[in-house]
C-alpha cells in the first residue's frame, strides 16, 4: 500500500533548514509588496524588508509556539481567529525591533498579517505545487522505496522460555 505524505498547511521549518530561508525570502518579498498595498505600513528599503522577514520568521519559530500554548483556550473558543491577534503581536514586536519597518497601529498589524499571508501564499504557490507533484510522482528514488517497504510477517518457533510464559 502506498502512503502519500502531503503537508499543505503552514509548516514551520527549523531555522537551520534551507526551506526556512526560502520562506523568509518569500516573506521579505511579500512584506515589500504589502508596504505598497497598505499605506499604514512603511518599509524604507529592501534590506529593511529582509531584516523584518528574518525577525518575523525567528519569532514565528521560537515565540509563536509559546504564545499558542498560553492562548490555546482562546484560540479554541474563537475557532482559530485569536491567531490573528498573535500574528499582529509578532508584527508589532518586529516593528519595534527593526528600524526601517513600521506599522502604525494594532489593527493595521492585523491587516498587514492578513495581506502578507495571502501574498506569501501566492508567491510560494509554485513551490508548493512542485512539492506535491514530487510526493505524488510514481517514480520514487530508492531511499523512499526503502522507507515505504515493510518486512513481511514471518512465523518463528518460540523458545522454551516463551512457551513457559505462555502456559502461565
Amino acid at each position: 500500500m502506498k502512503v502519500f505524505k502531503i503537508n499543505l498547511g503552514s509548516e514551520n521549518p527549523s531555522p537551520t533548514s534551507g526551506r526556512f530561508w526560502t520562506k523568509t525570502l518569500v516573506m521579505a518579498l511579500a512584506i515589500f509588496i504589502t508596504s505598497f498595498l497598505l499605506p499604514c505600513v512603511e518599509v524604507d528599503s529592501v534590506i529593511s524588508a529582509v531584516i523584518a522577514a528574518v525577525v518575523i520568521s525567528l519569532l514565528n519559530a521560537f515565540l509563536k509556539p509559546l504564545l499558542m500554548l498560553i492562548a490555546a483556550p482562546l484560540i479554541m473558543m474563537s475557532f482559530g481567529l485569536f491567531m490573528l491577534i498573535i500574528n499582529a503581536f509578532i508584527v508589532i514586536l518586529t516593528s519595534h525591533l527593526v528600524s526601517g519597518f513600521e506599522v502604525s497601529a494594532f489593527i493595521d498589524a492585523v491587516w498587514f498579517s492578513i495581506v502578507v499571508t495571502i501574498v506569501s501564499f501566492l508567491l510560494d504557490l509554485p513551490a508548493k505545487i512542485k512539492r506535491v507533484k514530487q510526493s505524488i510522482s510514481p517514480f520514487q528514488n530508492e531511499e523512499n522505496k526503502k522507507e515505504d517497504d515493510f518486512a513481511e510477517y514471518q512465523e518463528v518457533e518460540s523458545t522454551e522460555e516463551e512457551k513457559d510464559i505462555e502456559e502461565k
